[in-house]
């Protein structure tokens, strides 16, 4: 269970000049699993810190069956109300990530995405995520992850704690994303616009596929 002091972190992060101001646009990452060459065919799907509703709100424009969950209620109200004006109904909750079984989240995630979510997790509650995400998730489902290597109060997500935890995941990709393609996904203080263009939060974007449907391990 996340604790009183990370929550106020995330919600001081949430109005602070470094959390950017999210646009209405997919991850190309997002969009290339669900429109791409060698797209997946709608199902369920889970966008963990789903901020103002990106992800969850073009996931059920394009057919699928989308949960998303945030742990502050300001970015979940705005994400309801923009999905009630582009006209789709995503199921939009407020909550913690790591209890997904408390929460009712149904087993059989065909697609998992996390754009900034993991990478703000302290360890012990990267404990908790892991199984959780991995009890929730189909056979053969991705899970997206999209998280900086580098930030100033954050702990940040690398390539090698990736392949650690995620037992029972192999890792398809792993991309580092460029500043200017980090800044079409939203707008912020041209203190923030400085730090992605210098490369100072090293962003990286983790595709992971679910291989193995044994009990699962904690990560």
């Amino acid at each position: 269970m996340t604790s009183l002091a990370t929550r106020a972190v995330v919600n001081l992060l949430y109005k602070s000049p470094f959390n950017p101001t999210s646009s209405d646009e997919p991850d190309d990452a997002v969009r290339d699993l669900v429109e791409g060459a060698e797209s997946l065919t709608p199902g369920r799907a889970l966008d963990l810190g789903c901020g103002h509703g990106r992800h969850s709100i073009y996931l059920a424009r394009n057919g699928w069956d989308v949960t998303g969950i945030d742990l502050v209620r300001d970015a979940v109200t705005t994400a309801r109300r923009k999905a009630r004006d582009a006209g789709v109904a995503p199921s939009l909750l407020q909550g913690d990530v790591t209890e997904l079984g408390r929460m009712g989240i149904p087993e059989g995630n065909d697609l998992i995405v996390d754009a900034g979510c993991f990478h703000g997790l302290p360890a012990r509650l990267r404990d908790v995520y892991v199984p959780e995400v991995t009890r929730i998730a189909a056979s053969d489902a991705r899970l997206l992850i999209l998280g900086l290597a580098k930030h100033p109060v954050l702990k940040g997500i690398k390539l090698d704690e990736v392949r650690r935890r995620f037992r029972g995941w192999e890792v398809i990709s792993a991309q580092s994303v460029a500043g200017d393609e980090m800044l079409r996904y939203g707008s912020g203080s041209p203190m923030l616009r400085k730090a992605f263009e210098k490369g100072w939060f090293d962003p990286w974007r983790y595709l992971l596929r679910r291989v193995d449907s044994s009990p699962r391990e904690r990560g």
